[in-house]
């Protein structure tokens, strides 16, 4: 009934009546509430923050782009 970053799935994905889903959804709320579920699942969050990191410091190797060079025939024309 809880995706994987924590939130409450949908009613249309669990399959679940309006009157189940309400049930499920304050069941879920006050567990949280209780400190019985957590808020969020901060482990996904920590994996998720790695591969961010990892791609901002460009640890990833990049593809080499291929910049076509002007000619040497170009710029005397363009003169």
């Amino acid at each position: 009934f809880i995706s994987e970053q924590g939130k409450i799935l949908s009613r249309r994905i669990n399959r679940l009546t309006l009157k189940q889903q309400r049930l499920i959804t304050l069941a879920i709320k006050q567990a949280r509430i209780l400190s019985f579920l957590p808020f969020r699942n901060y482990e996904n969050e920590k994996q998720f923050q790695a591969q961010s990191i990892s791609i901002i410091t460009g640890s990833r190797p990049r593809k080499n782009r291929h910049i076509p060079q002007l000619t040497q025939k170009y710029n005397s024309n363009r003169n």
